[in-house]
């Protein structure tokens, strides 16, 4: 910036003398200076700033990215620097913990994260406890010791919405499998037992076992080949998002899309380019944004010395290519879209 300065400086030397030259000079040596004071007093201000901290979900996809935007607006509101933690697609409930530590470790005023597992949840407030860190949990009920504050969604009653639109689809008569996730996650075993009451209660739908996958598109895939393979399965409840791609490609393979109806959870663009194809029937999706920014609100609160009992259950929305494009789900789909 000073070779710019002194090169426009020479430029008009001739024109204004010796005089008008230091002149000159001294007026850019001043802004230079108190540019750089600026700099240094923006960088002062997020130093002094206090820190927050947001671990990724693991396998979240757009829902983790929902999560982390609604989190920074409400950082920024009120005024702390959110630190936030991504996570490889191949990391595991082992990596969140890990991160999850080492943030507590490095003083961070608060932790938000959507445990991967019950051990995690364990782990960490058990540590955060001893730290005198408040964890705020996400997407999840439990508050153990150490957990300050929960924002939740009822997975069971998201899952008995996913049943009864199956069940409509298929006019409450067909037969159905359940393609879930080969991790043992509380929300996934909760949105399972919900379909599940609501299906066993109608005589006309038959309940088959299912398969299970990984965090692999893949790897669903071939189990939702080898589940169709069987034939006879008029309905497919897939428990999260790579189970519901795995379905859907396996659909689309065999040229059954729309013959097979597929209801799943979650908000992914793949997701919803497939609910718009008339590939995926029903999604029921959470509002992700809204987590997290009630989530740092909470962690606000408990800092300042509030106390919560029992987690904040925030609503599930059932959407399907008819009311995908409503006002009200366009916000709860595409939250960083202003």
């Amino acid at each position: 910036m000073m070779r710019c300065t002194e090169r426009i400086i020479h430029s008009h030397l001739k024109s204004i003398g010796t005089a008008g030259y230091a002149v000159l000079l001294g007026i850019a040596m001043l802004a230079i200076l108190l540019s750089a004071c600026r700099a240094d007093s923006a960088e002062d201000v997020t130093r002094t700033l206090p820190h927050m901290t947001l671990v990724a979900p693991v396998h979240a996809e757009e829902q983790g990215d929902a999560i982390r935007l609604g989190a920074e607006a409400a950082a920024k509101e009120y005024g702390y620097q959110l630190d936030y933690i991504s996570l490889e697609s191949s990391d595991d409930a082992a990596e969140q913990l890990a991160a999850a530590m080492v943030a507590l470790d490095k003083g961070t005023a608060a932790i938000l994260i959507d445990p991967a597992s019950e051990e995690v949840l364990q782990e960490l407030s058990q540590h955060a406890q001893q730290l005198d860190t408040p964890v705020i949990v996400l997407n999840d009920e439990r508050m153990l010791p150490g957990v300050m504050a929960a924002i939740a969604i009822n997975n069971n009653d998201a899952g008995r919405k996913a049943g009864q639109q199956l069940a409509e689809l298929l006019d409450q008569d067909g037969v159905v499998a359940i393609l879930r996730s080969d991790r043992a996650d509380p929300d996934l075993i909760a949105r399972e037992q919900g379909a599940k009451s609501v299906l066993g209660e109608m005589s006309g739908i038959t309940l088959v076992d299912g398969a299970a996958c990984g965090k692999r598109e893949d790897a669903c895939w071939q189990a939702a080949k080898q589940l169709l393979d069987q034939g006879g399965i008029d309905g497919l409840l897939a428990l999260d998002i790579q189970a519901s791609l795995g379905a859907a490609q396996e659909v689309v393979r065999r040229k059954e899309q729309g013959e097979t109806k597929i209801v799943t959870f979650g908000s992914d663009l793949k997701q919803l380019q497939m609910l718009q194809d008339g590939i995926i029937h029903t999604l029921v999706v959470q509002n992700g944004f809204s987590t997290g920014y009630l989530g740092i609100e909470q962690a606000v609160k408990v800092l300042d010395g509030w106390r919560y009992d029992k987690p904040v259950v925030l609503e599930t929305k059932v959407i399907d290519a008819d009311n995908m494009f409503w006002m009200d789900n366009q916000k709860v789909l595409f939250p960083f879209v202003k």
